[in-house]
């Protein structure tokens, strides 16, 4: 096992979560109707909490995509096609907003429509 593998090993785990770390178990926790406030944790801790939620079982499939945590135009993969999750939000929003559904987008201009839709639908 590498101490990647082990975050309590980490010579920063003791340290405050990233906040790509708060923003995903955020995202995650919604998803999974659990209470988690990420501020109590620290990044080992946070890397574990990630772990379970990923794990759980999702709870509400109806919630809302989170805020990018990066300015998309800023992704070294922005180009690359967008991932299943991300065309899974822009079918269902686009649906709901009466508009065709693209067949392939890219991850940046998926994140873009995602807010876009976010606006139009309220969801």
């Amino acid at each position: 096992m590498s101490q990647l593998d082990n975050p309590s090993q980490w010579t920063t785990g003791a340290d405050a979560p990233t906040s790509k770390q708060k923003a995903f178990i955020s995202t995650l926790a919604s998803s999974k109707n659990a209470s988690v406030d990420p501020d109590s944790l620290n990044k080992s801790e946070a890397s574990a909490k990630i772990n379970e939620l990923k794990n759980a079982p999702t709870q509400n499939a109806d919630a809302t995509a989170g805020q990018p945590i990066q300015d998309p135009d800023t992704w070294s993969t922005g180009d690359d096609k967008a991932t299943g999750k991300q065309m899974g939000y822009v079918a269902v929003m686009a649906k709901k907003a009466g508009e065709d559904v693209p067949k392939e987008m890219g991850k940046t201009e998926a994140s873009k429509k995602i807010e876009e839709l976010k606006e139009k639908t309220g969801m």
